[in-house]
């Protein structure tokens, strides 16, 4: 305790610094906003001789600004990807055609692509039937006779 004492000021910026190196480490975007918190806090008790108290509440409602400020901002102007569906492997299946692996009955049934089997929702079709996917519900593909 007595070493955070001495360094007064400091302390915000080294844990600024921590927190920016998570946040390179991390997936998102998360910890930066409380990098920036915790540097505009140590900025101002260097200029402003504050007790540990008032330095806490000051950090306290800099993290709460920065990440409303930062979730108004992305919420306007959202990230681009260059491959949006990457992680969404049904929609990625949209438009395209495959052979029914099992026939659909009672509404089910399932096709083959690459090395996954998905289970598809349409109507009654023999094995073998071409199908072509028209949407996803998590891994329910639905599907109309090609």
């Amino acid at each position: 305790m007595e070493t955070i004492i001495e360094l007064g000021p400091w302390v915000w910026m080294i844990l600024a610094a921590i927190l920016f190196v998570l946040e390179l480490i991390s997936p998102g975007i998360f910890f930066m906003w409380f990098g920036v918190a915790a540097a505009i806090t140590g900025l101002i008790v260097f200029r402003y001789d504050m007790s540990w108290q008032w330095q806490l509440v000051s950090f306290a409602v800099l993290s709460l600004i920065t990440v409303l400020l930062a979730n108004r901002y992305l919420r306007q102007n959202p990230l681009e990807s260059e491959r949006p569906l990457l992680n969404e492997r049904a929609v990625q299946l949209v438009g395209q055609s495959f052979e029914l692996l099992d026939p659909i009955v009672d509404g089910r049934g399932s096709i083959k692509t690459g090395d996954t089997i998905w289970r598809v929702e349409g109507p009654e079709l023999p094995v073998g039937a071409r199908i072509k996917v028209v949407g996803a519900d998590g891994t329910l593909l639905k599907v109309v006779p090609a």
